[in-house]
């Protein structure tokens, strides 16, 4: 332990004399982790990829297992320590030690220092990256208690800023940077991430993306034949391989659609209409529409909906194509722009919420590990949510999470009888936090339930 610091110098009046410090106690300011690691026991997503790993260490030398390595850095991403040079700080902590198999003894064995976790990071391989890629697809399958009429699949890309000489770090015309461009597949309900690969900085939205959508369909098929599956995207995975990818698998599709000189010429109608709508009520006016269509990379013609949108300044025509029989404002307003509060909110979530996008190891495998670890974390925090629904955290994202339920202060104290957590007697979220833990403690999977 460290010398604490004499009282802190504050010097605001006070009706008495005020003294600050730093206490001899052991305390922590993470006591929500012990709800993580509640979900972490019902979901068993870090043991799982624990398992995908293997321990090339000499065992009789080890001091940290595999399963409490993988555990600390998973548990440090949800608790917002992103770098690994974070672990020489919260090896220290009770909680910590709590939640990853260790007692909590002032002075006591301490968790993994960074370059313990750094090597863990390090070592991975590409078979181990393959077996990790595998656990969460079947994860995902056996978290239903049933077979699932429909999944929609949502998928889209992210940038992932990088500062420095990473493999693969390339420049991005698009975001004008050095960048990586991670995709992220996840299940439209849930928001349970089913894919989240790492890709080079120069990559185009669909690039490596065929073979990945290939093997997660003949996974899902696999478990349920005769599941309904819907994949959404933007503009950049309309590529003719991945329609056609989709059409050869009976797959249902919606994409949207750049704009050309053919289509521009087929919606003028409606905009011309459109435009007289809005000059009449001054208001914004929206008609929709659909046509057959055939690009000439395509073998037939193909459904294009068309929305005319008139604004206050001027005219904001968008396409889908899609093979969905719906309605043409139906499948836009009611199904595809639904994908912003899944797909894009799951990205925000991830970058804002887990720093997915630290990014900062030199090999690229490496990065692609600290990715995988991120959608371990989140799936964790995903597990959280759905223990808070019914109370004011229902909704909250993963940030609002942290600061309300993680970051919480305790006292932990040991004796030969019992590990005892004490938490803040003024927790404004404490009755949130006690049904949380009784339904957590259920042992039932809450993510789709």
């Amino acid at each position: 332990m460290k010398e604490l610091a004499a009282n802190l110098p504050f010097n605001f009046a006070t009706q008495k004399p005020l003294e600050v410090k730093f206490s001899g106690l052991d305390l922590s300011s993470d006591a929500g982790l012990l709800l993580v690691k509640q979900a972490e026991e019902n979901l068993k997503i870090c043991e799982g990829i624990a398992n995908c790993l293997e321990d090339n260490r000499e065992q009789h030398k080890v001091k940290h297992p595999l399963f409490q390595l993988v555990s600390q850095r998973i548990y440090q991403i949800a608790a917002g320590y992103e770098d690994t040079n974070d672990s020489n700080y919260v090896r220290h902590d009770p909680i910590f030690k709590i939640i990853c198999d260790k007692i909590p003894r002032i002075g006591g064995e301490l968790l993994a220092s960074q370059p313990t976790i750094s090597r863990l990071e390090n070592q991975i391989t590409k078979q181990e990256i393959k077996a990790i890629r595998r656990f969460f697809i079947d994860k995902f399958i056996q978290n239903h208690p049933e077979d699932p009429q429909q999944i929609v699949l949502d998928i889209d890309g992210f940038d992932a800023f990088t500062h420095g000489h990473q493999q693969l770090s390339l420049f991005h015309g698009y975001y004008g940077h050095q960048i990586y461009f991670p995709v992220l597949i996840n299940e439209a309900t849930s928001g349970y991430p089913l894919i989240l690969q790492l890709r080079a900085g120069n990559s185009h939205a669909g690039k490596g993306v065929l073979g990945l959508l290939r093997w997660l369909f003949f996974r899902l098929r696999k478990a349920w034949p005769d599941v309904k599956i819907i994949l959404r995207g933007d503009g950049g995975f309309s590529l003719p391989e991945i329609i056609n990818l989709c059409e050869r698998k009976e797959v249902k599709y919606v994409f949207g659609f750049s704009n050309n000189a053919v289509l521009k010429r087929k919606i003028n109608y409606l905009l011309d209409l459109a435009r007289l709508e809005y000059f009449r009520t001054q208001e914004k006016a929206r008609l929709f529409d659909d046509v057959y269509y055939a690009a000439k990379t395509w073998g037939k013609p193909r459904r294009i909906v068309m929305k005319a949108e008139w604004l206050d300044k001027g005219a904001n025509p968008r396409f889908l194509v899609t093979n969905l029989e719906i309605e043409a404002q139906e499948l836009y307003d009611d199904f595809y722009v639904q994908r912003g509060a899944t797909s894009e909110h799951r990205i925000k979530e991830f970058k804002l919420g887990l720093n997915a996008d630290r990014l900062s190891c030199r090999k690229f495998i490496v990065n692609q590990f600290r990715l995988f670890l991120c959608q371990a974390a989140y799936i964790l925090m995903l597990e959280l949510r759905a223990s808070a629904q019914g109370t004011r955290l229902a909704t909250a994202q993963v940030s609002r999470l942290r600061e309300t339920i993680i970051k919480i202060a305790a006292k932990v104290s040991v004796s030969v009888r019992r590990t005892l957590v004490e938490l803040a007697a003024h927790c404004p979220f404490s009755d949130d936090i006690l049904l949380m833990i009784q339904r957590l403690s259920s042992g039932q999977q809450l993510i789709f339930s």
